[in-house]
Order: structure tokens, then sequence, then C-alpha cells
């Protein structure tokens, strides 16, 4: 029953006992995945699928199920009365979801590499274009710091896998040799075991009770109510027997996004809070998300 999720369960496992007995080298695995591994699922994905209007709607979707959650945490956070910068910290690590490192790692794991691509498309058009924007506009504010908006753009222009988005779009009119498209799968397939060997590295335990009340509402938001709410409503519009909303949904649960918290920590928000989130989100992703998984199946 749980043969699908242990394999991520034993990676995690693998990095963070490879920190404590040897050496944290997440830092080097994250930029593996960044330049190689992301750049290479990218093309291997994007180049066969034919670009349409209905990937446009997806995206269009992508980004309204990201924005709702934005709001929802935006006014739990007011409920719950938190200052500037805890509001800021609670909707980073409420609204962004770890919807590439451990979304596809799921993905992969439930249903295959064939529907990573509503994964990676969720995740380039969605989850990682809104936080270098909008996200980046929030932290900022959180912190009183000026919104940089042309390093938000080069931020956005730069980043590997976007980049080789935009070749692979150039390079369709052409034939790729074999070999290449081989390489490129090849490379690709490293994503889910060196991404989550890498989180299991940034493991930290020792602020897991660190405002728990503050990090079960973060969770209990990202990982069950937004999920919940996604599947009712393709349950009314959609089909849920079609895998491409199945893969939505659990884009929809991933925990909080360990780029989402990096930038929080760099921006100077609460970083106990975000770390935490972090940890006890992807600890308890093992449960909730293959409870979806078997409960959409």
């Amino acid at each position: 029953m749980l043969d699908p999720v242990l394999p991520i369960a034993l990676y995690l496992a693998f990095g963070y006992l490879f920190k404590i007995f040897f050496k944290d080298n997440s830092k080097e695995l994250v930029e593996f995945v960044i330049y190689f591994s992301l750049p290479a699922i990218v093309f291997a994905k994007i180049y066969p699928l034919e670009l349409t209007y209905e990937t446009l709607e997806l995206i269009f979707m992508f980004n309204t199920i990201i924005l709702g959650n934005l709001l929802l945490s935006y006014f739990a956070g007011k409920l719950f009365k938190l200052d500037k910068k805890t509001l800021a910290t609670f909707m980073i690590i409420t609204t962004f979801g770890n919807t590439s490192f451990i979304g596809f790692s799921y993905i992969d794991s439930f249903y295959g590499q064939d529907y990573v691509v509503y994964a990676l498309i969720y995740d380039l058009f969605g989850s990682f274009l809104l936080l270098v924007s909008l996200g980046m506009i929030i932290i900022n504010w959180g912190s009183g710091q000026h919104v940089n908006f042309k390093a938000i753009g080069r931020s956005v222009l730069f980043f590997p896998p976007i980049i080789m988005f935009f070749i692979t779009v150039l390079a369709k009119p052409f034939d790729i040799p074999v070999f290449m498209m081989n390489t490129m799968e090849t490379i690709g397939a490293t994503l889910v075991p060196i991404a989550m060997i890498a989180i299991g590295m940034k493991l930290e335990l020792k602020n897991l009770f660190y405002k728990l009340k503050l990090v079960t509402s973060a969770i209990i938001i990202k990982m069950l109510i937004i999920p919940i709410i996604v599947l009712i409503g393709f349950q009314i519009f959609y089909n849920l027997d079609d895998t491409w909303s199945k893969t939505t949904i659990l884009e929809a649960a991933m925990p909080p996004m360990t780029m989402a918290v990096v930038l929080a920590i760099k921006g100077g928000l609460d970083e106990r809070l975000a770390i935490n989130a972090l940890v006890l989100g992807v600890l308890v992703s093992l449960v909730t998300v293959t409870g979806f998984y078997y409960l959409l199946a």
C-alpha cells in the first residue's frame, strides 16, 4: 500500500543520516538539481508536448489555485492577529508549495514520469513565477524592505529551468537526436533521489515545537483545506478520473516550498517559523499526500 511513498521516506532518511554522520552537502545537491536535473526534465517533458490553448488554461487554473490559497492564508493570519513580520512568514509558508522537488517525487512515484509534465507546468508557471514576483513583494513588505523589481525580473529570466523552457520551445521545429533525448531523460531521472536526499539533509528537528499552533494551522490550510477545496471544484467541473486532475490536486497538497523558506529567511522574516513549517510539512506529507492519492484512486 505504501510502496510508492516508501522510497521518498528512505531518500529523506538517507539525507538526514548522511548529514548527522558525515556532513551537509545539500547546497551542492540543490545546485545540481537546479542547473542539471530540472532543466533536463523540462526539455524531456516539454519537447514532445504540444503547446495548445489548453496549456494556457491549465496555467491560468494553477495560478488561480495558488492565489486563492494566498487570500485564505492572509485572512487566516488576520484572524490570528499576527504582526506584519509573522503574517508575511505565515502567508509565504501557507501559500507556496514544494511543487518541484517534492511534488515531482510524489507524482513520479504515484503516476509515473509521463505525468510529471503537469507538475512541471504547475511549478514553473504557477509556484515559481508567483513566488519570485508576488512572494518577494510579500517578503519585502513583511521585513520593511524596498521592493526591487529589477532583481525580481532577473531572477525569473535567468532561472535555469525557465531558460531551458524557451530553448525547448525554439527547438520544437527541429528533430532532436535520440542520444540527446536519452541523455536528458537520464539526467532528469536524477531529480527525485537527489532532491529528496538534499531535503533530508536540510531537515532540522530541534525547532520542531516552535510556534507549533501557527505551524499546524499553516499545514492544515496548505495541505488539507486547499486540496479539499480543489478536489470539490474538480468533482463539479472536471473529471476526477483524469490523471491530470489527480496530479493537480496532489500538487495543491504539497508541503511548504524549500525555495520560499530560503527566500523568507534571506528577506529577514521569522526563520524558525519558516524552517519548522518546512520540516513538519515534509514529514506530514508522507501521510497526507499518500492519503489524497488513495482517496482519488
